[in-house]
């Protein structure tokens, strides 16, 4: 045996029992098979207190908290295959999320080998707010890197890739009037996919190349196919207690297959833990957009973007508040005696709420309301019709069922309202959309 496996094995030993101690006392239910389950294991009786921790689930139901002190008890008898069944168990969103990456890359080390287990330590260094767990997790990589020095893909790229299925009753977001007259429904199939390949580092300090893509596929109505490709470079940093990011990106979108219209964009980025589960980001984005074909030039312009979001983590679920305002100047559509605004002032307020419903299942409920202010009167055949004002209501709701630690399904119902002082410019949709997501 290497000495680089003994130094990891060792080091390992003493992370799993100090992190569990810390648990217990944090989190413990009031529960005499909990409670006896750490008195034994502090005591070295690993048998017995994971016999404790099994009572324990049985009488405290789906309990992160327990499946984490089982999972440290199987891997101090050396079971591991046990202990990763309930490391993995562990809610992605859950504060102890970070740590169960930690000890599967520990399983993983000795059931899977080096690649998979550096794969488990990179996740637990991305996703954990200690800095202790951090540089430990990061120890582990350099000294696994250092026993197999083949590249591995998966030490560089991280993403999320979606395939749904859906139907949307009003593609077209027209008027009732005219879906009246003419169907304005289909089904339709999303592709989605980003990804982030890190040059060096991490979301804490480091540079990454994001890329990504999509399409929407309708059944009927296939002028409203759209696809888009996406790259863009991005820097991260600590400032004091704030973490940022900024960079660039670049969009190119085809509509019906046709060149449509492409992007560039600026974003700086700042998230801060103000107060325990609080969160604040504030982000503020710049874009340039053009039109690759002449009959959209009205769209082309600049784009502003200013966001504020609070993150608020609860015991059984998350909730978001945000804030959006937005800056539009568009080069508006002229012909003749006609004229119509698009640069628009938009002021958007949401919700976002993710309660738990149980083992594996995540709710989605989410609300916005979006108000429009155009910047001129519209003219059509040389009478004005006024400033064009228009409010939106979109409701969301659906839930996830988390199938594995990296897959997920998800259903989603969304009905939107627009209501607008302008003709014809006020429509009601709903999309009900069914998706299988990957993150890797």
């Amino acid at each position: 045996m290497s000495t680089t496996t003994i130094s990891v094995r060792s080091t390992v030993e003493l992370l799993v029992l100090s992190f569990y101690l810390l648990t217990g006392v944090a989190h413990a239910d009031d529960n005499q098979s909990f409670e006896e389950g750490v008195r034994l294991f502090g005591s070295g009786d690993y048998e017995g207190a994971a016999r404790q921790f099994e009572r324990a689930l049985l009488a405290g139901g789906d309990n992160p908290v327990i499946h984490y002190n089982l999972g440290s008890s199987y891997y101090k008898l050396g079971r591991y295959d046990m202990a990763r069944a309930h490391f993995i168990k562990i809610d992605i969103k859950h504060e102890l999320s970070a740590l169960a990456y930690y000890n599967l890359g520990l399983v993983a080390f000795r059931l899977d080998g080096e690649e998979e287990a550096i794969h488990w330590f990179r996740r637990s260094r991305n996703k954990s707010n200690d800095t202790a767990l951090r540089r430990l997790a990061e120890k582990q990589i350099k000294l696994l890197q250092n026993e197999k020095k083949a590249y591995s893909w998966r030490e560089h790229v991280t993403g999320y890739f979606s395939a749904g299925i859906g139907y949307d009753d009003n593609v077209a977001r027209v008027s009732d009037d005219i879906l009246q007259i003419a169907d304005h429904g289909s089904a339709f199939l999303d592709l989605f996919l980003s990804s982030s390949y890190w040059l060096d580092g991490d979301h804490r300090r480091g540079n990454a190349l994001k890329f990504g893509g999509g399409l929407a596929r309708y059944e009927e109505l296939n002028e409203y196919s759209s696809s888009f490709l996406n790259i863009g470079f991005y820097h991260y940093r600590p400032l004091n207690s704030w973490h940022s990011r900024y960079g660039v990106h670049y969009y190119r979108i085809e509509l019906d297959d046709e060149g449509f219209q492409q992007r560039i964009k600026l974003q700086v980025r700042a998230g801060k833990q103000y107060a325990e589960n609080q969160r604040l980001r504030l982000q503020y984005e710049y874009g340039q957009v053009d039109e690759l074909t002449a009959y959209y030039d009205y769209l082309a312009g600049s784009q502003q973007r200013l966001k504020m979001e609070n993150r608020t983590r609860f015991a059984h679920g998350r909730l978001r508040l945000g804030y959006t305002l937005e800056f539009n100047d568009k080069q508006d559509y002229r012909q003749a005696d006609t004229f119509s605004s698009y640069s628009p002032v938009r002021q958007t307020f949401y919700l976002r709420y993710n309660p738990s419903l149980g083992k594996n299942w995540i709710g989605r409920i989410g609300l916005d309301y979006r108000h429009s202010d155009y910047a001129r009167e519209n003219i059509v055949a040389g009478t004005s019709v006024g400033v064009r004002k228009d409010q939106r209501i979109r409701a969301t709701i659906g839930a996830t069922y988390e199938y594995s630690r990296d897959v997920e399904l998800e259903i989603i119902l969304r009905h939107t309202r627009n209501d607008s002082n302008i003709v014809n410019k006020e429509y009601i949709s709903n999309q009900l959309l069914f998706t299988v997501g990957h993150y890797f």
